[in-house]
């Protein structure tokens, strides 16, 4: 087996793949625009006797993690095809990805699994999901009642024109902290235009924006086919997000502005929200969770430089059977930098482990699930991710490295 990239004209070749791991078969030509939403940079393919018989696509992504950007490689389009399978193509392809993500600078690593014991094996700890609801659009009436606010105006137009708007919307909104619903584990793109283009092309956007400056945004698509019952119609909202209640409040009139059109919004949240505080008589509602993320370190002191965490120093052990370069022991402490705390790490040389004081000993799933807050400690403790640990210790960590839930509703 050879695991190597793909060049411009092995494009289609892994297209077909994406097809029979993911869609409807089809002998068709394809066209040209769904070529072009691949690039060979990003993808590594498994290849026996000649034939690419496996692929992955490692994006490059940034990911806000506790209020910190880290360089991300999204894990996507991972296929093998079937008289190829149980043969390792997948394992290795990852091993592989390892290293790519490592030369180029990346630190974390997230996907949604095919099946979670595989990529647990691998290192990657388990995170939770998105909620997704689907809400009557009579229950936001009430937002048509609202004022008109001078400085608030709303855009309508086409979300393949909005990949800069957006990625600058969510940029200085994560830097200066207004960014709402949740913003951990939010995964800002980095697709070239093609890619992007070719993800929204079948898409729309809204933007509220307030003196001119965006303050709320979503990405949806619309169905309102006059050959479905009016119960059939729908709007899905795959991206949402905003700065404040009011300008909230006006990206939900604007959807409330469909009521004669569409029957139905479905729209993701974070889990634990309280949706009902948002709407008016609107009952049981349908509600469905997606798959969950899972959630990697790829680099353990790219992953904890910098998080905006106060904390006294502790000296870890950590081992990673399949990044090689995370094996060691390091100490984390909390310094403040300004007025904000942030973690600084350091790796000690061979020479220097044999005097210090080990707090507590790691697997790079138990450090992964730590630094995203995926699991309480005494759960990371249970499965012995985390090991010769004090309960001290413990109640340190507990205070430091709090559970997050993590909000990335845009799925790769």
């Amino acid at each position: 087996m050879k695991i190597r990239k793909i060049n411009n004209s092995e494009r289609l070749e892994i297209l077909k793949g994406d097809l029979y791991a993911y869609s409807r078969w089809t002998n068709q030509d394809l066209p040209r625009s769904h070529l072009t939403a691949i690039n060979p940079e990003e993808v590594l393919a498994a290849e026996i006797d000649g034939k690419i018989v496996a692929a992955l696509q490692c994006f490059s992504f940034q990911q806000s993690l506790r209020g910190s950007l880290k360089t991300m490689g999204g894990i996507g389009g991972v296929w093998t095809y079937p008289e190829y399978r149980n043969q390792g193509c997948v394992k290795a392809l990852m091993k592989s990805a390892f290293l790519e993500m490592r030369m180029q600078g990346i630190c974390v690593s997230m996907l949604t699994p095919f099946k979670e014991s595989f990529y647990g094996n691998l290192g990657y700890a388990i995170a939770n999901a998105t909620n997704e609801i689907n809400i009557p659009v009579s229950s936001l009436e009430n937002y048509l009642k609202l004022p008109n606010s001078a400085n608030l105006t709303c855009d309508r137009l086409p979300a393949t024109e909005v990949k800069d708007i957006l990625s600058n919307f969510l940029y200085e909104n994560l830097r200066s902290q207004t960014l709402q619903p949740h913003r951990h584990g939010l995964a800002i793109t980095s697709f070239t235009y093609d890619q992007w283009w070719h993800l929204h092309r079948q898409k729309l956007c809204v933007v509220i924006k307030r003196d001119r400056q965006p303050v709320a945004i979503a990405i949806y698509t619309i169905d309102s086919s006059g050959n479905l019952p009016m119960r059939d119609r729908q709007i899905e909202i795959s991206s949402l997000f905003w700065t404040d209640i009011k300008s909230r409040d006006r990206l939900l009139h604007f959807f409330a502005s469909h009521r004669d059109q569409i029957h139905s919004l479905k729209m993701p949240v974070p889990l634990g929200a309280n949706v009902h505080s948002w709407l008016s008589n609107s009952g049981r509602l349908d509600s469905s969770m997606t798959e969950p993320w899972m959630v990697r370190a790829i680099d353990i002191v790219g992953a904890l430089h910098g998080l905006p965490i106060a904390c006294d120093p502790f000296i870890f052990a950590l081992s990673d059977p399949y990044c090689h370069w995370n094996d060691g022991v390091f100490s984390i402490s909390g310094d403040l930098h300004g007025d904000r705390s942030q973690l600084t790490v350091k790796r000690y040389g061979n020479g220097d482990i044999g005097n210090l004081a080990i707090d507590f000993h790691a697997t790079i799933a138990g450090m992964s699930a730590l630094i995203y807050g995926t699991q309480a400690i005494s759960e990371l403790v249970q499965k012995q991710w985390i090991t010769e640990i004090t309960l001290e210790t413990c109640d340190r960590l507990e205070k430091c490295f709090t559970p997050c839930l993590i909000y990335n509703p845009f799925k790769f």
